[in-house]
C-alpha cells in the first residue's frame, strides 16, 4: 500500500520542488550543496562581492509538521485527492504513548509529525517544506547567482543556508521565513541558527530572529563538511585528518592483532577510516600543504598496518613496495581525491543543476 502511494506521489513531489532542494532527490547528495555553497564563496571574494549566509536551523522539524496543514498543502499542489484521503486515514489514528521506568503510559492522539522511518515521510516533509518555502520567497528577487540561475537558498531537507548581497536582503528572507514557518506550526532555532559573513570588506553583520540576535560564526558545519568564510577548504581538510585519525586510533588493537592478515586490515583501513577522511573531498579546492599532509597521514597509517617503526629508516617507496606485495597494486589516497575531484566535476557538467 505505502509503495503505491509512494510510487503515485514521488513523481508528483520531483514536479513541485525547486532545484534548490536537494534532498531526497535521486541522483542528487549532499555533495551537491556543499559544493555550491564554496563555490559561491570563492567566487564572491574572488570578485570582491559580499556574500551573507543564514544557516537555519528548524526544532524539532520532522515532528513539527501539522497533519492538518500538510493535507492543505498536497490540496494546493493539485495532488491526486484520492491519494489525499489515503494519506489522511493512515495518519487519521496515529497515536503516541510515553515509555518511562519499563512502562508504557495512556495512548493519546497525535496531530503533527511525519512518522520515523516512514516510507513517505521524506517526500511528504519536503513537499511540506516547499510550501514554507515558497511563501518565504514570494516576489522575492535574488541578487546572488549560480550558472546565471538566481538563488537565495539552498536546501538538503530542512538544512537550509539562505544566502543574500546584503545584510538587508538576509533580515528580509530570515523575517520572511520565520513568519511562514509560524504559519504552518514550525519553528526556528534562534539560539542554533548562525550567520556568517564571505567578504573582502564586510566582517560583521547583525541578522535579528524574533528580537534575538543570531550569533556571528567564522566557519560553519554545513551537511557534515566545514565551510569557512573564506571558502577555503584548508580546515575542512584538517578537521577530516583529524575524524580519520581518531577512528584509526580507535582501531588499534586490530591493528596491533597478528590474527588478523594485512589484507583483512587494509580492507578495513580503506573502508571506515578513509570513507570518513574523503567525505566531500570533491569540493575541497586543494593547496600543496594540504595534498602533503594527506599523503603524510597515509603513509603513518601503512607504517602501521605493516609495523614498521621510524626508526626502521624504511623509506615511503618501501612501504608502497611492501602493501603491493600484500595486496597488489593500491590507489594512493591523494590520487583517489583527485580522482574524486576530476569525476565530479564531469558529473556537473553532464547535469543540469545548481551546481
Amino acid at each position: 500500500m505505502l509503495r503505491v502511494i509512494l510510487n503515485r506521489l514521488k513523481p508528483k513531489g520531483e514536479e513541485i520542488l525547486a532545484k534548490e532542494q536537494a534532498g531526497f532527490q535521486a541522483g542528487r547528495s549532499t555533495v551537491e550543496q556543499i559544493f555550491n555553497s564554496r563555490i559561491l564563496i570563492k567566487k564572491h571574494m574572488q570578485h570582491q562581492r559580499d556574500l551573507f549566509h543564514n544557516f537555519i536551523d528548524f526544532k524539532k522539524a520532522f515532528d513539527r509538521v501539522w497533519h492538518d496543514g500538510l493535507w492543505h498543502v498536497l490540496r494546493g499542489f493539485n495532488i491526486d485527492e484520492g491519494l489525499v484521503k489515503n494519506m489522511e486515514s493512515l495518519y487519521m489514528n496515529s497515536n503516541s504513548a510515553v515509555f518511562v521506568n519499563n512502562t508504557i503510559g495512556n495512548s493519546f492522539k497525535t496531530t503533527v509529525g511525519v512518522r520515523q522511518g516512514y516510507l513517505l515521510s521524506p517526500v511528504l516533509f519536503n513537499i511540506f517544506l516547499e510550501r514554507i518555502m515558497q511563501d518565504t520567497l514570494h516576489q522575492h528577487s535574488p541578487t546572488i547567482s549560480i550558472g546565471g540561475r538566481p538563488v537565495c537558498n539552498l536546501r538538503f531537507a530542512d538544512d537550509i543556508d539562505l544566502i543574500a548581497g546584503s545584510q538587508a536582503e538576509l533580515q528580509v528572507l530570515t523575517d520572511r521565513l520565520v513568519a511562514s514557518s509560524k504559519a504552518f506550526g514550525m519553528e526556528v532555532s534562534s539560539e542554533k541558527s548562525k550567520i556568517m559573513v564571505s567578504s573582502e570588506r564586510v566582517d560583521d553583520a547583525s541578522i535579528t530572529m524574533d528580537d534575538e540576535p543570531l550569533e556571528l560564526v567564522h566557519k560553519f558545519k554545513y551537511l557534515g563538511a566545514t565551510l569557512h568564510e573564506d571558502g577555503s577548504s584548508t580546515v575542512e581538510v584538517r578537521t577530516r585528518i583529524a575524524l580519520a585519525t581518531a577512528v584509526f586510533a580507535n582501531l588499534g588493537k586490530i591493528w596491533k592483532s597478528s590474527i588478523f592478515s594485512f589484507k583483512t586490515k587494509h580492507k578495513l583501513f580503506r573502508s571506515p577510516v578513509i570513507s570518513i577522511l574523503t567525505y566531500g573531498c570533491e569540493t575541497w579546492m586543494l593547496l600543496a600543504d594540504m595534498e602533503r599532509r594527506i599523503q603524510v597521514f597515509e603513509n603513518k597509517c601503512l607504517r602501521k598496518l605493516l609495523r614498521i617503526s621510524h626508526k626502521d629508516h624504511v623509506t615511503n617507496e618501501t612501504v608502497r613496495e611492501l602493501v603491493v606485495a600484500h595486496v597488489g597494486l593500491q590507489e594512493p589516497l591523494l590520487a583517489t581525491v583527485k580522482r574524486r575531484k576530476l569525476a565530479w566535476f564531469g558529473h556537473v557538467t553532464r547535469h543540469d543543476s545548481l551546481s
